[in-house]
């Protein structure tokens, strides 16, 4: 079964999604070099294929996006948006006031059994002076629900969700609209049509050199002038990409022996929060005296259990994420365990969760009861039409996987969790998913209408992609997937200086401090594909002129 998405598309558009029969020359012939198109396919629909799909459409190309889900309830959680993201989300015009974010502007270290704050940072402030901001100045960090940012993408594509399911747009966004936010170069955005999102569709076969997918039912489309594989962390179009001397253990993920335990709770005034004596002083809004709202972060050192949590949806709810050692879960044979290849939305017990958190205080393993008690937040996603897909404590598996020499083949590319499989430890795996995406509004803008010569410029900028991208994706994963002691951690740096040549912070910085920060989220993508652009252009243009000068001189000595 599948369902599609064409949002005002005409009927004329020689950008139309090429068919197992059709070379995208053959289906354009007809059409003006002016109205040329190139076609990208964009297999997956999360928050990095979304991303793609619109960075690519307004650097003026058509996008198809191949998801193999059906868009039911987005699962809960909150995601945090650091400057590095943000600046992408408002240049392109995310609707920041419809996602209703929380500004991070602080983190806190607290002991779990007496809940005492052992050290705290502030950074208001922190990253507005990257690029440009919203209506409203939306720079900076920012906690936001998962379900909301993902709404936000697809309104900023075209799509909006009713009743579980894509369906057209009755009303223009700012993007279809052809609005930009500030002068980070406007004139040079080129809308290339609405996206077409077809669901129910699950890609099984790609041939990078030729830009052809194969579906589940065996049918093939072929003629792509780019594929962007965002199916997540265990993709199967993975190896399609790596050389074919890779092995399954150096790109699949594995298990760790960590897992996370994901909840919301309502934060309103007759909550526990605020009504408990030991719980007010640290969720207290900071209007009526209480710390800035950021990160807080209850750590029990003996069993290595780390509460995070931070507010969402205007202040209004409380996301929680508890980091753990994953318990033994019986595999069926007597005397034995294995790991519990829990996916992100798998029930959790009360009693479980609670014989984890046997360090903490009470006050706080209270609220376990309250998560299990409570369905405020779910029905508030019944009211504002986004959902959530929350009811108790949800828990899932963290893996890992060995960082990738590069995310390009031929045609296609590899962005997101299937390229860099990231441990929540900095919070920074959909930022730099987002900023991935935003590198290739720049790099694929201003294409080739001649076939043979896009086939030449996709090339050249993917190989531009990895140049940009391998640093900083890979240095992101292996500090994330190392733990908070990243630096101190046997093997790290010199693993990460493989790759990354920039400067680092002081090994025993913490996350989320300054020199931390400034590291991983003080980062223009924009500006810095920008400049690889602008050396590449450079280069070419050297190289031509040495090559007339060459042809002259030749043509004289005859």
């Amino acid at each position: 079964m599948s369902s599609a998405l064409d949002v005002g598309r005409p009927k004329t558009n020689p950008s139309a999604a090429p068919s197992s029969t059709t070379s995208p020359t053959s289906s354009s012939s007809s059409s003006s070099i002016q109205n040329y198109r190139p076609r990208a396919a964009i297999l997956g629909a999360g928050i990095s294929g979304l991303s793609a799909s619109i960075s690519l459409r307004r650097a003026g190309w058509s996008c198809t996006i191949f998801e193999r889900s059906l868009f039911s309830n987005e699962t809960g959680a909150a995601i945090t948006l650091p400057p590095n993201a943000s600046l992408c989300l408002s240049r392109w015009g995310f609707d920041f006031n419809k996602a209703e974010p929380v500004p991070n502007w602080s983190i806190r270290f607290a002991r779990a059994d007496t809940l005492e704050v052992v050290k705290s940072e502030d950074y208001k402030g922190f990253g507005e002076d990257l690029g440009v901001g919203g209506e409203k100045g939306h720079r900076g960090s920012w906690g936001v629900h998962r379900a909301d940012l993902h709404w936000g993408l697809r309104e900023l594509v075209g799509a909006q969700r009713v009743k579980g399911a894509i369906s057209k747009s009755k009303k223009k966004t700012r993007e279809t609209e052809g609005k930009v936010d500030g002068g980070h170069g406007t004139k040079r955005v080129v809308d290339g049509g609405p996206v077409r999102i077809e669901l129910g569709r699950e890609v099984v076969g790609l041939d990078c050199e030729e830009g052809a997918i194969e579906f589940r039912d065996g049918t093939k489309l072929e003629g792509w002038d780019l594929v962007v594989v965002a199916d997540g962390a265990h993709s199967k179009l993975l190896p399609s990409i790596l050389p074919s001397s890779s092995t399954p253990s150096s790109y699949q993920a594995q298990p760790t022996s960590r897992s996370i335990y994901r909840f919301l709770l309502p934060l309103t005034p007759s909550s526990p929060f605020l009504t408990n004596p030991s719980l007010r002083p640290h969720f207290l809004p900071h209007s009526q005296g209480g710390p800035l709202p950021g990160f807080l972060s209850w750590h029990d050192p003996i069993k290595d259990v780390l509460w995070v949590s931070y507010p969402c949806r205007g202040g209004r709810v409380l996301n929680n994420a508890i980091v753990h050692d994953t318990p033994p879960q019986p595999s069926g044979e007597a005397g034995e365990s294995s790991p519990p290849g829990r996916g992100w939305s798998t029930a959790v017990g009360k009693e479980e969760v609670l014989k984890v958190l046997s360090g903490f205080h009470g006050a706080v393993r209270a609220l376990v009861d309250l998560a299990y008690g409570e369905e405020g937040e779910e029905k508030e996603g019944e009211e504002n039409g986004r959902g959530t897909g929350e009811k108790g404590i949800k828990v899932h598996h963290l893996f890992k996987r060995p960082a990738l020499n590069s995310f390009v083949r031929g045609k296609a590319v590899v962005i997101g969790d299937a390229a860099h499989v990231m441990m929540p430890t900095h919070a920074a795996g959909g930022a730099i998913a987002i900023e991935s995406a935003a590198t290739m509004e720049v790099l694929f803008r201003d294409f080739p209408s001649d076939p043979p010569q896009l086939e030449e410029f996709v090339k050249r900028r993917l190989q531009l992609f990895d140049q940009l991208r391998i640093p900083r994706c890979n240095l992101t994963m292996l500090a994330s997937n190392a733990g908070p002691k990243w630096l101190n951690v046997e093997g790290v740096e010199e693993e990460a200086r493989r790759y990354y040549k920039g400067p680092l912070p002081h090994k025993d910085t913490l996350p989320w401090t300054k020199e931390f920060r400034e590291v991983l989220f003080c980062y223009d993508a924009f500006e810095a594909a920008e400049e690889e652009v602008r050396k590449e252009e450079e280069a070419v243009g050297a190289a031509s002129r040495s090559e007339a000068m060459g042809s002259e001189l030749k043509a004289g000595n005859m």
